[in-house]
């Protein structure tokens, strides 16, 4: 592999140890694929920072690289974590003070080593990606957003290359960094329907994933909010290994395919039928409603707190749980307080998937498909779909 004189300086330890090891980190993996040369990053975002993920090896790795000197070189920011920051959480995920005290020195550390406070899934929300911008983004459903809305350039990397690329501002030029890797692959129709709803956008991903896995998908559908182009993006990865879409009228760098290339055409029965083979329990098993993988802005509490007052509710029936940023927790604690009252808790920089829940509930509902996904596999947990609306309206006292 091609390195320049500062890609070298940082390979033979002459700028720390922890740069040493980051640049030897992602050099070898470009190599292992054959990439040619590195690339400058403008923005790099970690995944797998949650203690419950990493555990005390992961908690001592991160300490070598502080103590080493590991300083990011570009802007930096890092996924939800196991536990809610800055606001109570609801009594299912309290967490022991052990898991505590791991989990906040893990984000202790990350921010000594320059990462913005940022506790998200969303980056973008952060810092707006610029068209053709190289990235080095962990986090499937950022990755699809960053290169599907913004016409940005990151591959899907792991949580530890994510950091190594933080600290030397480079990743391998490979994958969907070069151009000829983002043409469309596969045309994928969507006539007769729009997509307004969480729940039909997360569907339509889920179908990519399952169907068209390692393509770009050319995407002909009526997509009428970017907040379910995100949805749509991130059942799409969970589900296959679908970094990239190219939306009409969304993406930026929609474009029809140099040569013909095969069409999908995809009913509303289709994703009917899909539903069904997803859903594990209904929605009046569900002991509670969890939306916001991807996280929510603040905006969805005002409308949820809206919605409650018109129609006269003054207490759910079952628990409905709003995942936010963290970065945002401050800044909403009043109306978290109120919604709380209603049953209504706010979880500001976590996310049902990655927290502790196996054990606590034996069924849930939601509006992510990217949840519906992983909450089967990983916690052992049906789930039932349902858009936020629904479950208000069946749950209100």
């Amino acid at each position: 592999m091609y390195l320049s004189k500062e890609e070298e300086s940082m390979l033979n330890g002459e700028e720390g140890e922890a740069a040493r090891l980051a640049m030897k980190l992602v050099v070898k993996v470009g190599e292992a694929l054959g990439a040619e040369r590195l690339v400058k990053i403008s923005h790099a975002h970690a995944s797998g920072i949650s203690y419950d993920n990493i555990g005390d090896a992961g908690l001592e790795f991160l300490e070598n690289l502080y103590n080493g000197g590991g300083r990011v070189r570009v802007f930096s920011t890092f996924n939800p974590v196991g536990m809610c920051i800055g606001l109570e959480p609801p009594p299912r995920l309290r967490e022991d003070p052990n898991f505590v005290k791991k989990q906040v020195k893990i984000i202790k550390l990350l921010r000594l080593m320059g990462f913005e406070d940022s506790v998200t899934c969303t980056p973008y929300r952060i810092r707006t990606p610029r068209l053709g911008e190289h990235l080095a983004w962990g986090e499937s459903s950022a990755v699809a957003a960053a290169n599907t809305l913004y016409g940005a350039r990151t591959n899907r990397e792991g949580g530890p290359l994510a950091l190594a690329a933080a600290i030397v501002g480079r990743t391998y030029y490979w994958g969907l960094h070069i151009e000829e890797n983002r043409q469309p692959t596969i045309r994928l129709r969507v006539p007769g329907f729009n997509i307004d709803d969480e729940v039909t956008a997360g569907l339509l991903g889920y179908y990519m994933g399952i169907n068209m896995s390692d393509n770009v998908p050319l995407v002909d559908a009526k997509v009428t909010s970017e907040r379910y182009v995100i949805s749509m993006c991130a059942a799409a990865a969970a589900s296959g290994n679908i970094a990239m879409c190219l939306v009409k009228g969304v993406s930026p760098e929609y474009r029809e395919p140099r040569d013909p290339i095969e069409g999908v055409e995809v009913s509303y029965s289709d994703l009917t039928s899909l539903k069904e083979t997803i859903e594990s329990a209904s929605l009046d098993e569900a002991e509670l409603f969890f939306t916001g993988c991807p996280h929510h802005d603040v905006d969805l509490l005002f409308q949820v707190a809206e919605y409650l007052s018109a129609k006269n509710v003054a207490k759910l029936k079952r628990e409905l749980w709003i995942a936010i940023p963290g970065y945002r927790a401050s800044k909403v604690r009043d109306l978290a307080d109120a919604l709380r009252r209603k049953n209504v808790y706010v979880v500001p920089g976590t996310c049902i998937v990655v927290s502790r829940l196996r054990g606590k509930a034996d069924a849930i509902a939601t509006d992510s498909l990217k949840t519906a996904f992983y909450m089967p596999r990983r916690h052992n947990i049906r789930v039932a779909l349902s858009t936020i609306w629904e479950f208000i309206d069946k749950f209100s006292a």
